[in-house]
């Protein structure tokens, strides 16, 4: 059977293929986010509401022993917790309304009204953390209740006062806590991750195409080679704003998802495609056919790590891996502009022009590397 070359080949290609999927993996497991970004607004801002906040802040983990921590920020106005939730800085946020203090006081009173918290989860930034964050922000909201019971028990208890039995059931629950949440994914949970595979995909098939079109004109001068970069890159733009349509038509009509702004999704994912066209394109035409499998792996390897939150990544990948992939620019400008209503002009284009940019020295340089058979034919 090993007698073959190709039956050695095809074991050595699964077990490499087997190692590297293991290896893919290594980002999503056993992860728990660490420095979880938390609000709390404190719109009551009595002594008693400080204390409370207070509590709440210093807890900064939750869990066994691979804990989740978190990172509080305290915010003045609920006016500008809604602009930052806007600018997907919080996962979370607790809201202390006002009369809290005073609807404490009024509790062992008949018909008396419940304090009340409210709980805000940011669901777009990351739909797996918000549910994580609404468990633990319920937790901490009970253990607020729990403590509050107790207190006006032993107060009434000081103060030799009977308490009524609908003020017990009312100890029970004491506070009113309502949960909004707010970007929500509910009914498009995948409407910008979708775009991610078909447009990388089809830049990848599609410059190889291109690759394989051009074989013929190796021997050419750099004149007629750079007036051949300079058509190929026109015509990968007519394809980046066809690619881009078809994607954002497909995603409406096959997946049923609907965007705000259809032509500001359309524009982005153009761009994305171009982006990562040139890139493929500039990358192929340096190493050849090397090239394919480079960005095949580099999407097997991203794609557990771009549907992670930042905060479940380990140092490593945070700051020297995720940084550097270009579908992240992708992912991030798509889920900005699906769920926040960013325009199409933000951080995400910024950087996919850059890549372009990139994209674009690669290609036309190509124009100067060296041919190796024009050069044997000329000997």
């Amino acid at each position: 059977m090993f007698k073959n070359k190709f039956h050695i080949l095809s074991l050595v290609v699964a077990l490499i293929m087997g190692i590297l999927l293991i290896i893919a993996q290594i980002p999503s497991t056993k992860v728990a986010p660490k420095n979880l970004p938390l609000a709390i607004v404190d719109t009551d801002n009595t002594v008693v509401t400080k204390n409370i906040v207070k509590q709440l802040t210093s807890v900064t983990s939750t869990g066994g022993k691979n804990a989740t921590t978190i990172k509080w920020s305290k915010i003045n106005s609920e006016k500008d917790l809604r602009n930052d939730m806007d600018h997907q800085k919080y996962y979370g946020a607790l809201i202390i309304d006002k009369s809290f203090s005073k609807d404490i006081t009024n509790l062992p009173m008949p018909n008396a009204k419940k304090p009340e918290m409210r709980i805000i989860i940011n669901q777009a930034k990351n739909a797996t953390v918000a549910t994580s964050v609404q468990n633990v922000l319920s937790t901490m909201t009970n253990k607020v209740g729990q403590n509050i019971s107790n207190q006006v028990i032993t107060k009434s208890q000081m103060m030799n006062v009977n308490i009524s039995p609908e003020t017990e059931k009312t100890l029970l629950n004491p506070i009113n806590v309502t949960t909004k949440t707010v970007h929500s994914t509910k009914d498009r949970p995948t409407a910008s991750s979708s775009f991610f595979q078909p447009i990388w995909m089809g830049a990848l098939l599609g410059t190889v195409m291109m690759l394989l079109a051009q074989k013929g004109f190796e021997d050419r001068n750099k004149g007629a080679k750079l007036s051949s970069k300079l058509i190929e890159i026109g015509v990968i733009i007519v394809i980046a704003l066809v690619s881009g349509f078809i994607s954002t038509i497909g995603a409406q009509e096959i997946l049923g998802y609907s965007y705000s702004s259809f032509v500001t999704v359309v524009f982005f994912a153009s761009l994305a495609s171009l982006a990562f066209q040139l890139l493929m394109f500039g990358v192929e035409l340096w190493i050849g056919m090397a090239g394919i499998p480079v960005f095949a792996l580099l999407m097997l390897f991203s794609m557990p790590i771009v549907n992670l939150a930042p905060e479940m990544l380990t140092s490593f990948y945070s700051n020297w891996v995720m940084p550097w992939l270009p579908m992240r620019f992708l992912l991030d400008g798509m889920k900005s502009i699906v769920y926040y209503d960013y325009s199409f002009w933000n951080g995400n284009t910024q950087s996919l022009l850059w890549v372009v940019l990139i994209g674009i020295t690669l290609v036309i340089s190509s124009v100067f590397k060296s041919n190796k058979k024009a050069q044997v034919k000329a000997n």
